[in-house]
């Protein structure tokens, strides 16, 4: 199969969608008579990824604003691009402006529903346009994949294929840090994350319990604007900013728990890489997170109440008996992905 892959994110591997297009390509690159082409904004060279895959496709220099170049980027110069060359398929790991027609097979994956439904990221009639034509290429592709149950139901499209997700592969050996006494954040600074909220409801709960712990956040807002509200700095909160896949795991693998209050996710990467490592997770209650734990979380329920349940989430995982177990049934959920597995499921629907 010759297969191009539209990689503008993956030159971005802190964002959700980088992070499938690298998990992606890295299980592609494993798959026996599969050639591939990966058209990039510029040059970017990840391990595992073949180098002769990699086609830098430049933005026009003449676009200076930035999102004008990246519609041109998704809606004309790529398309073009692999319109120009022998492929089987075209796959776009998330929804952009597509042009209506295209000589080869299309595919197209979506993460989540968030901004054609979240009325919290509604602005401006461009930005607004940009999202309306990025929907509506889901009608001139072949097939629709999701990255899980919940978005596939939320996108209510019946023929669309659930692929699933992964997480950065787990080392061997993890040393122990000395984070025993943390709660940990992982993920994003956007408004849906609610790490202000976070922050606030861990303080409020602390004090409940002899301020014995501690907050650790992993990783960096992109700004500051109303899409990504300020997280003021207080006594025992750490911030350890953006780290490598394997001090993730070793950080998420040495703490008291995962935390995580996010409303609204697609699949949550961050959830199973807390699995994978071996620590309990305190998780808002959405389908999606109940879906990728299995129901093995701990889950956060009434807004009206969020000090009293993650007091009484960190009060369950002090007790050994109760912690060994939730940890040994997300393990045991956590094997359900990979990217092995979505790769797998790609190549599977594009052949069939």
């Amino acid at each position: 199969m010759k297969l191009g892959f539209q990689g503008w994110f993956l030159p971005q591997p802190y964002t959700g969608i980088g992070q499938h297009s690298l998990g992606m390509l890295k299980a592609l690159a494993r798959q026996k008579k599969l050639n591939c082409i990966v058209a990039v904004p510029r040059a970017v060279y990840p391990k595992g990824i073949p180098r002769k895959w990699i086609r830098v496709v430049k933005p026009p220099f003449w676009l200076l604003h930035g999102a004008l170049k990246k519609w041109w980027w998704e809606r004309i110069s790529v398309p073009q691009f692999f319109a120009s060359k022998d492929l089987d398929w075209e796959y776009y790991p998330y929804p952009c402006p597509l042009p209506p027609a295209s000589p080869h097979d299309r595919a197209m994956t979506v993460h989540d529903t968030i901004l054609w439904s979240d009325s919290r990221y509604r602005s401006g009639r461009i930005k607004a346009y940009y999202h309306k034509l990025a929907r509506r290429s889901l009608v001139y592709v072949d097939h629709v994949f999701t990255v899980s149950k919940s978005t596939h139901a939320e996108l209510g499209i019946p023929a669309a294929t659930v692929l699933g997700g992964g997480a950065p592969e787990i080392p061997k050996k993890l040393s122990t840090l000395s984070y025993q006494d943390s709660l940990v954040y992982l993920g994003g600074y956007d408004l849906r994350k609610n790490v202000p909220a976070l922050v606030k409801t861990f303080l409020a709960a602390n004090k409940k319990l002899d301020n014995a712990y501690r907050l650790v956040l992993i990783g960096e807002p992109l700004h500051h604007s109303r899409f990504y509200p300020e997280v003021h700095e207080h006594p025992g909160i750490i911030r350890l900013g953006a780290l490598t896949d394997d001090a993730v795991y070793k950080v998420l693998h040495s703490a008291f728990a995962f935390v995580h209050f996010s409303d609204s996710e697609g699949f949550n990467i961050p959830l199973l890489e807390a699995m994978l490592a071996g620590v309990p997770a305190i998780v808002k209650d959405i389908p999606v997170n109940r879906e990728v734990s299995n129901n093995s979380a701990i889950f956060l329920h009434k807004k009206s109440a969020l000090v009293e349940s993650l007091v009484s989430g960190i009060k369950l995982l002090r007790k050994p008996a109760a912690r060994k177990s939730q940890i040994a049934a997300q393990k045991e959920a956590a094997r359900r992905y990979s990217w092995k597995k979505s790769a797998q499921n790609l190549l599977t629907s594009m052949k069939s």
